[in-house]
C-alpha cells in the first residue's frame, strides 16, 4: 500500500505556510440543485409516476362515465452505491510536517468525496432523452440554449431552470455575446455584464454555472445541462463519514473516508442535455 512519507514533504521544511496546501478542486455545486432524498438502508429506491390529468367539456346534467385511472407506474430506478478513500500517514510525516498533517489530509478526503459526487450527477445529464445542443464537434451557441429553454418549457418544466455548462463551452458562449452583430443589440446589459466580469449568472430565463468536472470526452466534446431540479435526485443513504484506525505495528494512521447514495434521473422531462465541442481555446 501507498504510505505517505516524510520524502513526500519535497522540501517544505524551510517553508512557512499560513495555510495547508491542498489539491485544488471545482466548487461542487450539483448537489444543491437536484432533488435531495434520503434513506435508511441499501435497497433500490422506485420512482413512480402518476398520469396526467385532462379536463373535458360536459353538457348539462350529463352523467360523467370516463374517469382518469390515477395510479403510478413505474418511471425510474436508484440503486445506491458506497465510495471511499484512504490516506495512510506515518508517524514520522505527522511529526515532522510543518502543517497539521491530520486535518489537511481530512479536508482532502471530503473533497474529493465531494467531487465524486458532483462528477456522478454531472454524468446524469447524458440520460436526458432530449439534446438541444449542436452536437459532437458542434459549437455551442445562444440559440441552441434558447432551443433547450423552449423546449422544457413546452414541458412544463417549473422555475428555476439551471444551466450547468463546462467552461471551454462558456468560452464559445462569451464570445458569442461580444460580437458587435445589430441581431445581438437587444442583449445590452446581459452582454456588456459579460464582457466586463467574463461571466453572467442569471439570463435567459436561467441560472447558469460553469464546472470542470464535466467530463470532455477523447474528441473534445462535452454534454452539459439544462434543467429543473425535479430532473435529477441525490439520494443519501450514508453521509460522508471518517474514521481513523492505528496500525501500531506499522506506526501508522489509516484514515477513511466513506459515503453511500444514489443518484439519476427523476423527471426526465424536466431536464435536456446539450453536447457541444469543449475543446481548450487556443
Amino acid at each position: 500500500m501507498a504510505v505517505s512519507k516524510v520524502s513526500d514533504l519535497n522540501g517544505l521544511f524551510n517553508s512557512i505556510y499560513e495555510d495547508a496546501m491542498f489539491v485544488a478542486r471545482e466548487t461542487n455545486i450539483m448537489a444543491n440543485l437536484v432533488t435531495q432524498l434520503n434513506a435508511r438502508g441499501w435497497m433500490p429506491r422506485k420512482v413512480g409516476i402518476y398520469p396526467e390529468i385532462t379536463a373535458v367539456a360536459v353538457d348539462e346534467a350529463e352523467d360523467f362515465t370516463s374517469p382518469t385511472t390515477f395510479s403510478k407506474t413505474l418511471h425510474a430506478t436508484l440503486t445506491p452505491g458506497e465510495v471511499m478513500a484512504q490516506v495512510l500517514l506515518s508517524d514520522q510525516r505527522i511529526e515532522t510536517d510543518p502543517d497539521d498533517a491530520r486535518r489537511d489530509t481530512a479536508q482532502e478526503l471530503g473533497a474529493a468525496l465531494a467531487k465524486k459526487i458532483d462528477v456522478d450527477l454531472l454524468g446524469d445529464f447524458a440520460s436526458f432523452g432530449t439534446d438541444k445542443g449542436p452536437g459532437a464537434g458542434g459549437t455551442a451557441t445562444i440559440a441552441k440554449f434558447a432551443a433547450a429553454v423552449t423546449y422544457l418549457r413546452n414541458q412544463n418544466a417549473p422555475n428555476p431552470l439551471y444551466v450547468v455548462l463546462h467552461p471551454y463551452q462558456w468560452h464559445r458562449i462569451w464570445l458569442e455575446l461580444g460580437q458587435p452583430a445589430a441581431t445581438k443589440a437587444l442583449l445590452g446589459d446581459v452582454a456588456n455584464r459579460a464582457l466586463l466580469d467574463f461571466f453572467v449568472g442569471d439570463w435567459l430565463q436561467c441560472q447558469w454555472f460553469v464546472s470542470s468536472n464535466i467530463s470532455v470526452d477523447t474528441n473534445d466534446d462535452a454534454v452539459a445541462g439544462v434543467f429543473n431540479r425535479q430532473a435529477l435526485a441525490l439520494d443519501v443513504r450514508k453521509p460522508p463519514t471518517f474514521e481513523v484506525e492505528r496500525d501500531a505495528s506499522k506506526r501508522v494512521w489509516e484514515i477513511n473516508a466513506s459515503a453511500g447514495y444514489a443518484h439519476g434521473v427523476w423527471r426526465s422531462a424536466f431536464g435536456v442535455k446539450y453536447t457541444a465541442d469543449a475543446s481548450e481555446p487556443s
